[in-house]
């Protein structure tokens, strides 16, 4: 038995976080989806004997196939890299705002003092930047008068961050940090998707099953020429095809089911976990609790990272009633729904 000063053979990989050793296997996995894509794109041309003669009688075709497989590339890079949103940032940048809002106003009306008072007024500004979870910034609402009256703080606490969680929040144990508006954590990905990447995400999804589609139809397009080729090249083609078929139904399926919540405001998270959140059991079935109307809820998604950190209160009993009632040929007119 070692020693206590002794360190084991084992004792540097304690040292790393759950989100570290994750990150590790995350980013296998980026690799593998980058060689995937490379896999299934260079056989549809490799297999293709008249490839030179179709680049030069199809140009433009073929050069608008390369920059949309440079852009799903780019989206996806771009998304994986992403921050979904998470409550210690929040934090942060709120306590950085609410620092800067004390110092200016120190700066303005003790700009005839000494200098030691001065100093003092940013030292602890600065005091407040290094800390926030330590304070609470005057600008930013109390996370509990988001939630119904009569909620209690201790259901809605972290145990495992140690922070109250705003509504929608959810603590994610790949990343091991709280993710605002979670909505799942994507493997592929290898990140959480959340309120501040979810626009990307749902764009990704678009790029990649247009890439899919367009794919698809090069490899249908070859066995319809019916290019001589050998039996075996023609059998890896057969099976990339009907691969490619399925991940395309794959793909069209998580569109169609990513843009039904962005136009309800929902999460997968709170579709497949609605009774065990608190605040959404009483909620009807067919009432979406946090929408806003179709518009407006398209809007706020595209404007997600631009607006910074905006929490959403859970809205009353009664209006959420009131949604449940069945729609009248004036709401329609007044377009309730948008």
């Amino acid at each position: 038995m070692p020693c206590c000063g002794a360190r084991g053979p084992y004792a540097g990989l304690r040292t790393l976080s759950r989100a570290q050793l994750h990150g590790r296997k995350w980013r296998f996995l980026r690799v593998i989806v980058l060689v995937l894509h490379a896999l299934f794109i260079g056989a549809v041309f490799m297999l293709d004997s008249t490839l030179k003669r179709r680049i030069h009688e199809a140009k433009w075709c073929m050069i608008l196939y390369g920059v949309m497989v440079l852009l799903t590339l780019v989206q996806y890079i771009y998304t994986a890299n992403s921050s979904p949103g998470y409550v210690p940032d929040m934090l942060r940048a709120g306590s950085a705002m609410h620092a800067i809002f004390i110092n200016t106003a120190t700066l303005s009306k003790q700009a005839s003092s000494k200098n030691g008072s001065l100093n003092s007024a940013m030292s602890h500004s600065k005091i407040e930047q290094q800390n926030p979870q330590s304070i609470q910034p005057s600008s930013l609402p109390q996370v509990m008068d988001l939630y119904p009256p009569g909620t209690s703080s201790r259901d809605f606490t972290c145990p495992y961050c140690r922070l109250i969680q705003p509504p929608r929040t959810k603590h994610c144990h790949d990343c091991d940090k709280c993710v605002l508006q979670f909505d799942h954590h994507c493997v592929w990905l290898g990140t959480c998707i959340g309120k501040r990447n979810y626009c990307r995400f749902w764009w990704y999804i678009f790029e990649q099953t247009f890439l899919t589609a367009w794919t698809v139809a090069l490899y249908v397009q070859l066995f319809h020429r019916g290019v001589d080729v050998s039996w075996w090249k023609s059998l890896i083609g057969l099976v990339l095809l009907v691969a490619l078929i399925l991940v395309l139904i794959v793909l069209l399926l998580l569109l169609i089911f990513h843009t039904y919540l962005a136009l309800t405001n929902q999460t997968t998270y709170e579709i497949a976990r609605r009774k065990r959140i608190s605040y959404l059991r009483g909620v009807p079935g067919k009432v979406h609790p946090f929408s806003k109307g179709i518009c407006r809820n398209l809007y706020d998604l595209c404007l997600s990272t631009q607006k910074g950190f905006v929490l959403e209160a859970v809205p009353p009993l009664e209006v959420l009633e009131a949604r449940a009632t069945p729609y009248t040929c004036r709401d329609v007119i007044c377009c309730r729904g948008c």
